[in-house]
C-alpha cells in the first residue's frame, strides 16, 4: 500500500472518529441476547476458527446474526447453526447502512475481532446503538469490550472465548465446526474417490502466502520419494487448479495426484478427515485440519511478534516456520513462504505418520558410451511404456549409460510393464522395469529426476555394473561422472 493511500486512510479514520465515535449509551442486555457478528470478506479459515462461538452462544440462549458474503451463507446457516445469516457484498456502503440497520433491528452485542474497525463500520455501530461492542480497536470510544491490549498475546480462539466468558458462559467447548460430506460408507457405495494418505496444500489466497512453484515441486517430490507406498494429493482451488496440474506433471510421480474433484469445503473436509497427515501453508486447510483433529504440519511465516492465527498447540500438530528476510514484510508488505528445507517438513511428517522415511542409497558413476541403438528403440518404446507409467512420457528418447562404482541389481522397481510389442513387426515382446532415481552433477545446483531403465531383452540386463538411465534432455556440459540417488530397498548390492 502506498504512502498516499495510508495517509488517506488515516485521515478518513480521524474524521469519522471525530464525527461519530461516541461511548455507548448504557442499557441492560435483552433476554434473549441479540449478537451481531460481521464477516464482510470470504475468508473460510476465519469462519472455521470462530465457528465454536456460535454453538456456545446458543447455550446462553442468545440469538446470533451473521453478516457475510453469499458463498459463506450456507456454511453459517447449515453447519454452524447460526439463527440468521444476512448476505452482504463486502463492507456496507453509505447508502446501504440504513436498510441494513433496519433489517437487524435491536442489537445487544456487536463482535468485531478482526483488525481495526473501519470508518464506515464506526458509523454502522453508531446507527445500530448496541449495548456492547467487543473489538481489538481499543482506541475507539464506542468499544466497551476492549480486547486489543488484553488479548495481544492470545490466539483468535482465546479472544472469542473472552467474549463468551464476559457474556456469562462457563464451560466452553472450543472445538471447531468443520463441514463434512456424507458418511464414508455411503460415499463408497456411490463410487467415492480414493483415500489419499498425505494431503498437501501449497496454495493460499495470495501468491506471497503460497509456496513458489520450485519449492512446491521440491517438497512434494521429496514427500513422494520418502513414502512411495502412500498416495499424495495436491489440494487446490479453482484459481490454482491449472498451476496444481502443472505441478503434478512436473513432479512426475505415480503416487501424486491433483485432487481437482475436491471443489467444496465439505469435500475437502472429508478428505482431511480420512488423510493420515495434512501439510498446508497458512490457510483454511490448517484450521479445518485442527477442527478435525487431523495430523497436521502447518507452514507459517516466521515473525518476531505473536501470531494469533497459529494453530493451537497439540500432540498431532507441528509448525514449520519459513524464515523472513530482515524487515522484508515491513518494506514490501509481502511474505516469503519458501525459506525452509524439505527436511523441515519431512521429519515432522515422519513423526506424525510414525513411519520411517525410505532410506536412499548414493552410488558414484561414470558416464560411458552405449550400444548406439537406444535412440531409435526408445522412440518406439516410450509411448507404450507411458500408457501405464505416464511420468516418463516426456523423457528424451535416448539413454544415459552409467558405469556404477558399486554393482547392483534392481529387485523392486517402481513399475514393471506388461510384455510390450514395440518392434516394427510386433512379434517380439519385452518387459521393462523402471525405478525413480535422482542424478547429482557437479555443474548443476539441483538433482535431476530420472529413471533407471531396465529392458529385460537388453545386454545390460546381465551387466550389474552398467545401467541405462532415462530422463528429460540433459545439458551435460562435458560431465563425465555423477552420483546416483535411489531407494535402498529397491536394489540389491552385489
Amino acid at each position: 500500500m502506498s504512502i498516499i493511500q495510508n495517509h488517506r486512510k488515516a485521515i478518513a479514520r480521524l474524521l469519522m472518529r471525530c464525527l461519530v465515535d461516541r461511548e455507548l449509551v448504557a442499557r441492560d442486555l435483552a433476554n434473549p441476547l441479540h449478537i451481531v457478528l460481521p464477516r464482510w470478506d470470504a475468508k473460510l479459515g476465519d469462519a472455521i476458527v470462530s465457528s465454536f462461538f456460535f454453538r456456545e452462544a446458543r447455550k446462553l440462549g442468545a440469538r446470533v446474526t451473521v453478516l457475510t458474503v453469499p458463498e459463506l451463507v450456507d456454511l453459517h446457516r447449515l453447519d454452524f447453526g447460526v439463527d440468521r445469516v444476512i448476505p452482504v457484498n463486502g463492507a456496507p456502503t453509505l447508502a446501504g447502512l440504513g436498510p441494513l440497520v433496519r433489517e437487524l433491528g435491536s442489537v445487544d452485542v456487536f463482535v468485531h475481532l478482526v483488525g481495526r474497525i473501519q470508518p464506515i463500520e464506526m458509523l454502522f455501530i453508531r446507527l445500530l446503538k448496541p449495548a456492547r461492542v467487543y473489538s481489538l480497536d481499543d482506541a475507539l470510544h464506542c468499544v466497551s469490550g476492549k480486547l486489543g491490549d488484553a488479548t495481544a498475546q492470545l490466539n483468535v480462539v482465546e479472544r472469542y472465548t473472552r467474549v463468551l466468558l464476559d457474556l456469562g458462559a462457563t464451560l466452553i467447548n472450543r472445538d471447531y465446526i468443520v463441514p463434512l460430506p456424507l458418511p464414508l460408507p455411503l460415499l463408497e457405495r456411490q463410487g467415492g474417490s480414493n483415500i489419499t494418505h498425505i494431503l498437501i496444500n501449497p496454495y493460499a489466497s495470495r501468491p506471497d502466502k503460497s509456496l513458489g512453484f520450485a519449492k512446491a515441486l521440491s517438497l512434494v517430490r521429496a514427500l513422494a520419494d520418502a513414502w512411495p507406498q502412500h498416495h499424495i494429493g495436491i489440494l487446490c482451488s479453482p484459481a490454482s487448479r491449472a498451476e496444481a496440474l502443472q505441478l503434478e506433471h512436473a513432479i512426475a510421480r505415480c503416487n501424486v495426484r491433483t485432487l481437482v474433484e475436491l471443489d467444496t469445503p465439505r469435500a475437502v473436509g472429508g478428505a482431511i478427515q480420512r488423510a493420515k497427515v495434512v501439510v498446508s501453508v497458512d490457510t483454511a486447510i490448517v484450521h479445518m485440519a485442527v477442527g478435525l483433529k487431523a495430523s497436521l504440519v502447518a507452514i507459517y511465516p516466521a515473525s518476531n511478534s505473536s501470531n494469533p492465527w497459529l494453530p493451537p498447540l497439540s500432540h498431532h500438530t507441528r509448525i514449520v516456520f519459513s524464515r523472513q528476510g530482515q524487515r522484508q514484510h515491513t518494506h514490501t508488505g509481502k511474505k516469503n513462504m519458501n525459506e525452509f528445507t524439505d527436511v523441515d517438513v519431512i521429519q515432522p511428517v515422519a513423526e506424525l505418520l510414525q513411519e520411517s522415511i525410505a532410506e536412499t542409497l548414493a552410488v558414484d558413476a561414470h558416464i560411458v558410451s552405449g550400444l548406439g541403438v537406444a535412440t531409435g528403440t526408445l522412440a518406439r518404446q516410450l509411448p507404450l511404456i507411458s500408457r501405464s507409467f505416464p511420468e516418463v512420457a516426456d523423457c528424451h528418447p535416448g539413454t544415459l549409460n552409467l558405469q556404477l562404482r558399486q554393482p547392483l541389481r534392481l529387485i523392486n522397481p517402481h513399475h514393471r510393464t506388461a510384455p510390450l510389442a514395440w518392434t516394427p513387426s510386433g512379434r517380439t515382446k519385452e518387459v521393462f522395469d523402471l525405478l525413480r532415481i535422482e542424478l547429482e552433477f557437479d555443474h548443476l545446483a539441483h538433482r535431476v529426476p530420472a529413471w533407471l531403465y531396465v529392458a529385460h531383452g537388453s545386454p545390460h540386463w546381465h551387466t550389474p555394473t552398467v545401467h541405462e538411465v532415462i530422463a528429460a534432455r540433459l545439458e551435460l556440459n562435458g560431465a563425465q561422472r555423477c552420483r546416483v540417488h535411489m531407494p535402498a530397498h529397491a536394489v540389491e548390492l552385489i
